[in-house]
């Protein structure tokens, strides 16, 4: 089998399947796509069995690499998006980033405990306020002691989830992160783009205020490295 690093997106839309593989270099090795009538969707499982069937062992000999995981776009009624304003001064903030990002972590987990039908999918900062101004991106100079964040949590409801993990797993395939497929949209800045492309690029920090807890290059540390170097 191919040593080299792939990734595989599955993008699952009402009317349309799309299987992509992308390489370490972001150049899209395999694009198999399926479209099938409108009225079908609620058939919709079954038609991405007989299209994952069809296609899986496929690509994997075409690339001779297995797929054992896999990232999800989701075009689908059962997201939901939850606002919050986090009415909180982070003042006594350290400038240690685990604390920081367990600060983050224990306000999602909040949010979750809240909204137990669903799982984070996208944990988003809307916008800064610092002195009563609001912000699109972190400010260079910001009073920490009037400082908050508007978040907004896209979720996927838990059930659709499990359906699609189910699916999968009858091909050893793990899911690695759902996406959602508005949202990845929203960045498409060409008509021409492949939707999988720009879902690697969020995934990889594209989105500065997209909050993510894993850790990421330096270069795509974003609203991060600027946060925490303000804080140590």
């Amino acid at each position: 089998m191919d040593n080299q690093k792939k990734s595989f997106f599955l993008v699952i839309r009402p009317n349309h399947f799309i299987l992509h593989a992308i390489s370490e270099n972001c150049e899209l090795l395999h694009n198999e796509e399926y479209f099938f009538n409108a009225e079908d969707h609620k058939d919709n499982l079954n038609i991405l069995k007989k299209f994952l069937d069809e296609n899986i062992i496929n690509i994997e000999k075409k690339l001779s690499s297995y797929i054992e995981d896999i990232y999800l776009i989701v075009d689908d009624k059962n997201f939901i998006s939850i606002d919050l304003s986090l009415i909180k001064d982070f003042k006594n903030l350290s400038g240690n980033i685990n604390d920081n990002l367990s600060d983050l972590s224990n306000i999602k987990n909040s949010v979750l405990k809240s909204n137990t039908d669903f799982q984070l999918s996208h944990m988003i900062i809307n916008k800064f306020i610092v002195n009563k101004k609001d912000y699109l991106i972190l400010p260079d100079q910001i009073d920490k002691k009037n400082f908050f964040l508007e978040l907004r949590f896209i979720c996927l409801r838990i059930k659709t989830f499990l359906n699609l993990e189910k699916i999968l797993s009858k091909y050893q395939i793990t899911i690695k992160k759902v996406l959602s497929y508005k949202y990845v949209v929203s960045f498409k800045t060409d008509k021409t783009d492949h939707i999988s492309l720009v879902a690697n690029k969020l995934i990889n920090g594209f989105n500065k205020n997209e909050v993510n807890f894993k850790k990421k290059h330096p270069k795509n540390a974003g609203f991060f490295e600027k946060f925490f170097k303000f804080f140590s």
